[in-house]
């Protein structure tokens, strides 16, 4: 595993990064204008920002690729960031702001889900490979300085792309949230299985898993 250096301001993207952000961001530009079309249904809001979270997540396993760093994925409330590993601690990364801090609209809730995939095979992402001994917690990560102020935080991301492009199963979830009164209940899922791209599922409505969307839509297509 390369480390970063302790100055994580050294991270240097490729030409090809560059190339791909744009096309995510063409991506994201093409999504909003049709969605203005389709109108204001509450899904509409809830694919808009699957689609973001996807794009932006496979951008992030090919910059970890590309670059040879280990990414994490950091779910916070209503937000979602992607850091990266420089061997003690996870930073943002600097010069990409498509993988900085993105706050969900209001309306938007978003929840991972990561025990319940299947596994067809073991893993290769540890996560104990990013975490802290504990003696090297207490003594790096102090929560109280002398002044009885919180210092800084540790930081411990949910879901890890890693350099050599394993990544950890997962599933986004999608939904809105309970002020909105609808007749059915509606999500969007994100699923991604040890490797990118991740796979985009829904509408799903009442509890529809995002294998039985995928199912219907096979069987569809046979039709």
């Amino acid at each position: 595993m390369k480390l970063l250096s302790a100055n994580i301001k050294q991270f240097k993207g490729f030409t090809l990064i560059e190339v791909m952000l744009v096309i995510v961001m063409i991506g994201l530009m093409a999504a909003a204008i049709q969605f203005s079309f389709v109108g204001n249904k509450p899904e509409a809001k809830l694919q808009q920002e699957s689609i973001r979270f996807a794009g932006i997540f496979d951008l992030a396993a090919e910059y970890a690729l590309l670059n040879n760093v280990e990414i994490g994925l950091v779910l916070e409330k209503n937000s979602y960031q992607f850091l990266g590993f420089d061997g003690e601690r996870w930073l943002p990364i600097p010069e990409n702001d498509a993988l900085a801090s993105y706050q969900l609209p209001d309306e938007v809730a978003m929840e991972l889900v990561l025990d319940d995939l299947p596994l067809e095979e073991p893993s290769l992402v540890k996560i104990e490979l990013f975490q802290p001994d504990e003696d090297d917690f207490f003594e790096d990560f102090s929560l109280d300085d002398e002044d009885g102020e919180e210092t800084e935080k540790i930081i411990i991301p949910q879901v890890y792309l890693l350099s050599g492009g394993d990544i950890t199963p997962f599933r986004a979830e999608f939904a809105l949230v309970e002020s909105f009164d609808l007749e059915q209940e509606v999500q969007f899922h994100v699923v991604g299985e040890y490797t990118t791209p991740v796979k985009i599922a829904g509408p799903l409505f009442d509890g529809e898993t995002a294998k039985e969307f995928a199912e219907k839509e096979q069987s569809l297509q046979y039709e």
